[in-house]
């Protein structure tokens, strides 16, 4: 049976879309992006004078910005819901973010954190501005490049762990179009932006 009408068939189960809402929370990109710098700054073989103050910089302008962001937008009725469903909806809270990932790279180069981490800012700026054009003719999925790119971001730094990361890879693909959230190949373009563009970003600037 072909992938796709596979897919489909599991979008008529209710226990799985709620399953795949479920899931679409946890693997949200503003939680993925947190636990990437949390891991890379506290749980890898980094030498960090001031891990703390760099985890908090990285943490304000990658999530709660954003997070602050998208409530007052919601509540000024300038978006229709909080993960701004609508393709023409995305267009503002993206600049917005993409403003913070720009302060907060520049915040980070100032006070002289890991090369690493600062990448990590650098790409989330660059691929937010990619995907920022690309909806304004198109919806790929978010949830699919932001897990792309951190799981780039562990494959470059040497955690290879190639089954557990094509497993999560595939079952967030499944979660956004069983959600309705996406097509199949929405979900799949937006994993391969985030694995080509970070890991050209890292591999010619940061690493």
């Amino acid at each position: 049976m072909p992938l796709e009408k596979y897919l489909e068939i599991m979008n008529n189960s209710l226990m799985l879309k709620t399953i795949g809402t479920i899931l679409s929370y946890i693997l949200h990109p503003m939680v993925v992006s947190t636990l990437t710098f949390w891991v890379i700054i506290y749980h890898t073989a980094l030498t960090i004078v001031n891990p703390n103050l760099i985890f908090l910089v990285s943490l304000f302008f990658s999530t709660i910005l954003p997070i602050i962001t998208v409530l007052y937008l919601k509540n000024q009725d300038l978006i229709s819901d909080l993960d701004a469903s609508n393709k023409e909806e995305r267009l503002l809270p993206m600049a917005f973010s993409a403003l913070f990932f720009l302060i907060g790279f520049v915040i980070l180069r100032k006070i002289n954190s890991p090369t690493i981490i600062q990448g990590i800012m650098f790409c989330s700026l660059i691929n937010t501005i990619l995907v920022w054009l690309i909806t304004k003719y198109w919806k790929i999925s978010i949830h699919t490049l932001s897990v792309a790119t951190s799981i780039t971001i562990f494959w470059l730094l040497g955690y290879n762990y190639i089954i557990p990361m094509l497993l999560l890879l595939a079952i967030t693909v499944t979660i956004r179009v069983i959600t309705n959230s996406h097509t199949f190949l929405q979900s799949i373009i937006g994993m391969a932006i985030g694995i080509i563009s970070t890991s050209t970003q890292l591999i010619l600037l940061f690493i």
